[in-house]
């Protein structure tokens, strides 16, 4: 594979503080820090990723977490 680069393979640094968030847990401030960015880049593309409906606000304080986590079933009828 000549004139491949290795960068096309890897994450960019907001895919990477994406990641953290749904894998670790990092609030968006943490995760932007670590991944070296800025904490405005990363909450543009958590609202990217909120329209797109791969990450969502917990209804019951309001943390960003991916929108699986989060069990609808348990809420009351209102909080979706």
């Amino acid at each position: 594979m000549q004139g491949c680069k290795t960068t096309d393979l890897e994450m960019s640094k907001t895919q990477d503080a994406l990641r953290l968030i749904k894998d670790k847990g990092l609030t968006p401030y943490a995760a932007a820090k670590e991944a070296g960015i800025t904490p405005t880049t990363l909450y543009a593309a958590i609202r990217r990723e909120e329209a797109k409906g791969a990450m969502a606000s917990c209804p019951c304080c309001g943390t960003v977490v991916s929108s699986e986590k989060i069990d609808y079933s348990v809420l009351k009828d209102d909080a979706k």
